[in-house]
């Protein structure tokens, strides 16, 4: 990659990167999670940073290093904006690599369409934000926002967890998982006792649930995202 830097400012560089992903100012903002006022003062330099330049750039195909800073090129390959599965460039042996990926956040209800079995590398038109994750998940993986304090210390009320449905679950992942006689997903670390499996709140305040029906299991927690 080219260490030359770029002339252009951040405004100038994220209406370039939004007209190559042939995006709208309102499309961008919907994918990214935030505001279309936002954007438009990115792009009119009424604003001079974002925290969210990482998801900008990988929403429309371009190096975020580049989109930060400048220096380097703009692209990463592949066709802007629409393939949220891995980018990839030229390692010196000549082989493809993986540079980053990126996922979606969805929500508690969508999570229980994810299993090992019916999970595939779809992701919903109405995603609250894409999350960017080093490539070591399958394009299956998807991210959630915990929802309680159920699993502090460990998990905190509002983090991001990167959770991958094509993962086993076995005794002492943490995972999402409901029973088939209960229609909502949870998160909670998997218990295996000789022939008894349990689902274990890190939170002394909530009970241990036994699990006595059949457990649907639609990921295994592999990450924490955390943004400031």
């Amino acid at each position: 990659m080219s260490e030359r830097t770029s002339t252009l400012t951040l405004s100038d560089r994220i209406q370039t990167a939004r007209k190559f992903a042939n995006l709208t100012q309102k499309q961008l903002a919907d994918r990214v999670g935030i505001s279309q006022t936002a954007v438009h003062k990115l792009e009119c330099g009424r604003s001079r940073s974002s925290r969210r330049t990482v998801s900008i750039a990988l929403t429309c195909g371009v190096d975020p290093i580049w989109l930060d800073t400048g220096r380097g090129e703009m692209s990463l390959g592949g066709h802007p904006g629409t393939d949220p599965g891995l980018a990839v460039a030229e390692s010196a042996e000549g082989y493809r690599v993986p540079v980053i990926a990126r996922i979606p956040l969805i929500s508690w209800e969508e999570a229980k369409s994810y299993t090992p079995e019916t999970a595939e590398s779809h992701h919903p038109e109405n995603v609250k934000a894409w999350i960017p994750v080093a490539p070591k998940t399958s394009a299956k993986a998807y991210a959630l926002e915990v929802p309680d304090d159920s699993m502090q210390p460990e998990f905190t009320e509002g983090e991001i967890i990167i959770v991958d449905p094509t993962i086993k679950a076995e005794h002492n992942r943490f995972l999402i998982a409901r029973t088939s006689s209960d229609n909502r997903c949870t998160l909670k670390q998997l218990i295996v006792h000789g022939a008894r499996q349990y689902m274990k709140p890190l939170n002394s305040r909530y009970p241990l649930i036994e699990i006595q029906d059949q457990l649907i299991v639609s990921g295994v927690v592999v990450a924490k995202y955390k943004d400031y």
